[in-house]
């Protein structure tokens, strides 16, 4: 099942939008009596219909084995919506279901800037998927000039390479989609002495948070020393640089003490012999 559609002559229907995107309503698709409509992944026929937790979709009357929009998990499903109705609550202007013209990506949820032109790719990425594909997905985005940050349930071996968010569902009713890893900061107590405990340490946010601190650009993606990317604010990234300079300084003044001690030792050897 998916939240989009296409009907020949309204063109693409958002299923999760009042008027559908397209200045329709929903009971202008909503049980109505032959009308067409189409997968916009496969093209082939689908229908509307509200699910048993009152989400509207479009769903195939006979699923198709390769079409991704047709054999989504439920869990993808409810994560895809969260993702769009937070970049929407931001302020932006998010769609779902976009791809490309040259059908090299599909975004779950595409985020569009201030001059309608799409920036940010959120992903609900519950399926498997290596390093390497993870890598070359998020470079096909780059390509077009679009970021993306991959959102998951659970672990994944991919996720500290590339940008993402590892959040947890709803623990019961009122409460939120919340963070669990890919927020950091960097704590340090200042340059009083270059000893002082320093640490990238990941928080904890609601999902609603993460996601308009990215859209705003309040924080960005950040790649550590080690090639872990986490999202987090550029004031931290300017802290951990000067704590790092500092550090070098340091080294570098201990280095040279050091010769200078070595050579101090070879002068009051010769002056022995």
């Amino acid at each position: 099942m998916g939240y989009t559609a296409v009907h020949a002559r309204w063109g693409r229907l958002d299923a999760s939008l009042d008027d559908l995107g397209c200045g329709r309503s929903w009971a202008d698709v909503h049980r109505v009596k032959g009308l067409e409509l189409a997968c916009p992944e496969c093209r082939g026929k689908v229908f509307a219909r509200i699910s048993p937790h009152r989400a509207r979709h479009f769903y195939h009357q006979v699923r198709p084995r390769d079409c991704a929009l047709a054999n989504e998990s439920p869990e993808h499903h409810l994560l895809k919506l969260e993702l769009a109705t937070a970049a929407r609550a931001a302020g932006f202007r998010a769609e779902l279901e976009v791809g490309n013209e040259a059908r090299t990506w599909r975004a779950d949820v595409l985020v569009f800037d201030r001059r309608d032109r799409p920036f940010m790719a959120l992903e609900a990425q519950l399926s498997p998927m290596t390093p390497q594909e993870a890598r070359m997905r998020t470079d096909r985005y780059a390509a077009d000039g679009v970021a993306v940050c991959w959102v998951v349930l659970e672990k994944r071996p991919w996720e500290r390479g590339v940008p993402s968010l590892r959040v947890a569902p709803p623990r019961g009713r009122g409460d939120a989609w919340t963070v669990r890893y890919g927020m950091a900061r960097y704590t340090w107590a200042g340059p009083r002495t270059v000893k002082t405990k320093a640490a990238w340490t990941h928080i904890s946010c609601s999902l609603d948070e993460a996601i308009r601190w990215i859209l705003q650009g309040r924080v960005h993606a950040h790649t550590g020393p080690d090639g872990t990317v986490w999202w987090t604010a550029r004031s931290y990234v300017q802290l951990a640089v000067v704590r790092a300079r500092l550090e070098a300084d340091a080294e570098a003044v201990m280095q040279e003490a050091a010769a200078e001690q070595r050579r101090q030792g070879r002068r009051a050897t010769g002056r022995c012999r």
